[in-house]
């Protein structure tokens, strides 16, 4: 009997130590060209996270050509390492330029995006009863991983579906892009849409959900320069509408996470909440390089290197988040740690 009780005593206290030590894993990535090596999976795989989200362009092809698209979804197939992913982990994907646009069009003004959709979808397996299938306003996608007290709710936003057009700059500015790392080819749309009132009326409803720990998503940057690169910050009023959203509400513990730009970076900005907003970009899955753009509220260096972004919620007394850059074979090239408590 004594021995029993000691291995009882022995087991529980095993089983709290091993709780206290739990932690849950978002890894991020964007950007596949199906028909070159994907060697990152491997390391995505062995970080065995509970969920990966690839934000945007998971294939490289032309959505112009319905069947040039197909045949990217076929190679992509192919592969053993996203498959591994798909069956361990919480696999989520959005679109980008390359797997949305049609004839140029790359947002709301798509005159094809109901087929399109059909056939992402389809491929990234979303079952025929989930609301992404027929949602008017757009793929946008929220659930929930792990149980109370360490509930950790994935937003991923769709910034395509109901996105007007961005205005391109002059000739001879865009023909200065080419020779400048730091500037992009548009220009800031201060009222343009991004969300559309469907998907907002969404999201709040989302935010509105209990859970200890949110993960916002985006194809691209919430947080960055307006240098004519898309990102949120050339959609003044919906950037600003974003932000005002979370803190009307009062949601806390919120992070956020982008694909969109070919380098990875961890940035802090401290103005737009009550508490830092805090993002990791993912990088590039196995696409060329680009040379960080300059940013003032970058944490360190951007890493042109970074082939996946993670997010990892530490479940201790006093949780903690790391956020990391990793390279190909999953090495740490940038990270940082906060206390959870830090974002409320």
């Amino acid at each position: 009997m004594v021995r029993l009780g000691l291995a009882i005593v022995f087991t529980v206290t095993f089983a709290l130590a091993a709780q206290a030590q739990q932690s849950t894993r978002i890894a991020l990535g964007c950007c596949v060209d199906q028909s070159e090596r994907q060697a990152v999976w491997d390391a995505l795989n062995l970080a065995e996270p509970e969920v990966f989200a690839l934000l945007g362009n998971g294939v490289s092809a032309d959505a112009d050509d319905m069947d040039e698209l197909l045949a990217a979804y076929e190679v992509f197939n192919r592969y053993r390492g996203p498959r591994l992913l798909r069956r361990n982990s919480a696999f989520v994907s959005t679109w980008g330029a390359d797997d949305y646009s049609i004839d140029g069009h790359e947002g709301a003004d798509n005159p094809r995006r109901y087929a399109v959709r059909n056939h992402f979808l389809t491929f990234w397996r979303e079952p025929l009863t989930s609301p992404r299938m027929f949602q008017e306003h757009g793929i946008a996608k929220s659930f929930i991983v792990g149980e109370a007290p360490q509930r950790v709710q994935i937003i991923l936003l769709d910034t395509r579906w109901a996105r007007e057009p961005l205005k391109t700059k002059g000739v001879f500015a865009r023909i200065g892009h080419y020779f400048d790392d730091n500037t992009g080819p548009y220009q800031v749309g201060p009222t343009h849409r991004l969300l559309g009132e469907g998907q907002w009326q969404w999201l709040e409803e989302q935010l509105k959900k209990d859970a200890e720990v949110r993960v916002i998503l985006s194809e691209m940057p919430f947080v960055a320069p307006q240098n004519g690169f898309p990102s949120w910050a050339l959609f003044t009023q919906e950037q600003q509408r974003l932000f005002a959203l979370i803190d009307n509400l009062e949601v806390k513990h919120v992070l956020f996470g982008h694909g969109g730009v070919h380098f990875g970076q961890i940035v802090k900005a401290p103005q737009l909440l009550d508490y830092p907003v805090w993002q990791v970009s993912s990088g590039t899955i196995n696409r060329s390089d680009e040379t960080p753009y300059q940013f003032n509220q970058r944490q360190g260096s951007g890493e042109p290197s970074t082939r996946f972004g993670m997010i990892e919620i530490t479940w201790l007394e006093q949780p903690t988040v790391t956020l990391s850059l990793r390279d190909v074979n999953g090495r740490s090239l940038s990270s940082t740690t906060i206390n959870l408590s830090e974002l409320q």
